[in-house]
């Protein structure tokens, strides 16, 4: 006789973007629960079936078009043959119109099929108060509910209304759950392969209460996973070929003694493979930043705003003193960060954001990224949202309109700071010279973003546009000659000119591996001296030197050949 084939179960994602920070790790860790359960290993085939917003079947579609054409990419993918199928969605706040749009195509499609969700769009209790086309929906994480509801589903049995309870999270113990890594579940992912990198998660749940974030709602501890799993997980990234690492924990050093360790086994375990954390600025002290020193690493630290005011407003209270004196010791130590700031935040106003935007590059991040506030469904900040005088989008992505200290017109300004900011200072990676520029130019960084952001706007700039970085370099320059001629410091042109080209060049060395070649008028261990600093100094005392070079990658770092 042959055996009764398995269900299929398919476990839906959408990404934004194609990036190994793009994999679709909430889905692959319920496969994996899938795979694991004594019973469901045996009956129920799991699947992931992960989508991308920027792939030539679904870039430039409308979300209807997009969940029309997963609908009709997951009608053809399960069995048609009267074999059970169920189809669980990860509902994001990117995802989810597109996502809701698949499932009810699809149950149009197959109404034979079991369609349920889960994800933080569910957990906040959003699907719920809507209508929606999902059988079931699962609250908080799904490891355990899913596994229970498949179950149910494969014994035709009733669903117990403890899995089901909206906005009821369930708090698995780390210990008991199977590593999507190690199972190979996210290993046989095309992202994993085209990206050559890893989303590696190390906790759940967060210490802190900031009421615009979803774990404003969560338990208040952490939930870390075993040593011993994650020195296993290692291992396989060393040797899977992983090139880059993006540490999935909220607060990585919210316990200072686990981040050493786990700083420690990357050191001994890992070589080349580059990790990128997400770190609490004010709980960084010198063992700390030399233990990040020592591995291939970058940093992103939350500000958010340097206005107490609007800090204590989000629950998000912050010493600034000590925040600076903690990111001067990564400049120091040479470990490269970045920096967040929000704007539209309740009480922040246009000149308060822009105070926080100057505070923020005089700490030399080698990137900052700013966001507008989405006033998310489930956080503290949504609930509280009418008292706070916040407006926002009813839909995905929820981003605020308008709040009582900022109207529209000065969020858009917001906006286009923001922009400018970003191609400019981030795009651009103007960290080694950008304030010895602002200092000739007698501007502050706010100031500068601002006329920068007319140049762009005459340039045609859409505001969604990704600049390459020679793409950026170019408008550097242009824009410099533009701003050293207005303010009388013309004859500081063709300097300016070289410094941003040569620390171009070495950046695209390093990051991209390409070769330039240069003709510049000063020698290039003098441009990359400390006199540069100084720009009118380095102009009066430094004497050119026409040359020509080649700046290429090295085995140890970018090198400079001269002709």
């Amino acid at each position: 006789m042959n055996a009764t084939p398995k269900a299929v179960a398919a476990f839906v994602s959408l990404q934004v973007q194609s990036s190994f920070q793009a994999l679709p790790l909430g889905a692959a860790c319920i496969a994996s629960a899938v795979k694991a359960d004594t019973f469901l290993s045996g009956c129920v085939h799991p699947v992931l079936s992960d989508f991308c917003m920027e792939s030539p079947q679904l870039a430039g579609k409308t979300a209807a078009e997009q969940g029309a054409l997963i609908a009709e990419s997951l009608a053809s993918l399960l069995p048609n043959d009267g074999t059970p199928a169920a189809v669980g969605f990860s509902l994001y706040v990117w995802s989810r119109p597109a996502l809701e749009a698949a499932a009810r195509a699809l149950s149009s499609l197959r109404p034979d099929i079991l369609l349920f969700a889960g994800g933080p769009e569910v957990t906040s209790g959003i699907v719920a108060s809507l209508k929606h086309p999902f059988r079931y929906l699962l609250s908080g994480e799904g490891e355990s509910s899913a596994v229970a509801l498949l179950t149910a589903w494969r014994k035709s049995e009733s669903v117990s209304e403890s899995v089901l309870a909206p906005n009821r999270c369930v708090a698995t113990d780390p210990a008991k759950l199977s590593s999507p890594w190690l199972d190979g579940t996210l290993s046989a992912c095309e992202g994993f392969s085209a990206h050559r990198g890893a989303l590696w998660e190390l906790a759940r749940g967060c210490p802190y209460s900031c009421s615009y974030c979803y774990e404003s709602r969560g338990e208040k501890r952490i939930r870390a996973f075993l040593l011993e799993r994650l020195e296993k997980e290692l291992e396989h990234f060393t040797k899977n070929g992983v090139e880059r690492v993006f540490v999935l924990d909220p607060t990585y050093n919210a316990s200072r003694d686990r981040a050493l360790k786990l700083l420690d086994l990357i050191e001994k375990k890992t070589s080349g493979i580059h990790f990128h954390f997400e770190v609490r600025a004010e709980l960084l002290d010198k063992d700390l930043v030399n233990a990040f020193s020592r591995i291939p690493c970058s940093l992103q630290i939350g500000l958010q705003s340097s206005n107490p005011d609007v800090l204590k407003a989000v629950n998000r209270p912050s010493d600034l003193k000590t925040f600076s004196r903690r990111i001067a010791m990564l400049n120091d130590s040479g470990v490269v960060f970045g920096l967040d700031l929000m704007y539209g935040l309740p009480g922040d106003t246009l000149s308060s954001f822009r105070t926080s935007l100057d505070y923020a590059i005089s700490l030399y991040p080698n990137n900052l990224e700013i966001f507008r506030l989405s006033v998310l469904p489930g956080t503290a900040l949504y609930d509280d949202a009418s008292a706070l005088g916040l407006v926002f989008q009813k839909d995905p992505p929820y981003s605020v309109e308008s709040t009582s200290k900022c109207a529209p017109q000065d969020l858009a300004k917001a906006a286009s700071l923001a922009r400018a900011c970003d191609v400019f200072y981030s795009q651009g990676r103007a960290v080694t010279w950008f304030l010895s520029l602002l200092r000739v130019l007698k501007l502050k960084p706010s100031q500068f973003f601002q006329d920068f952001s007319a140049y762009l706007a005459s340039s045609g700039d859409d505001g969604s546009r990704e600049y390459s970085h020679a793409e950026a370099q170019a408008m550097q320059i242009e824009f410099c000659r533009t701003k050293l001629r207005e303010k009388g410091k013309g004859s500081l042109e063709n300097l300016m000119a070289d410094i941003v080209a040569l620390n171009g060049a070495w950046t695209r060395a390093l990051a991209e591996g390409e070769t330039s070649r240069l003709q510049l008028s000063w020698h290039p261990e003098d441009l990359f001296s400390g006199d540069a600093m100084d720009l009118e100094f380095f102009l009066e005392n430094v004497c050119m030197e026409a040359c020509e070079v080649t700046v290429f990658p090295g085995p140890e770092g970018p090198d400079i050949e001269i002709e």
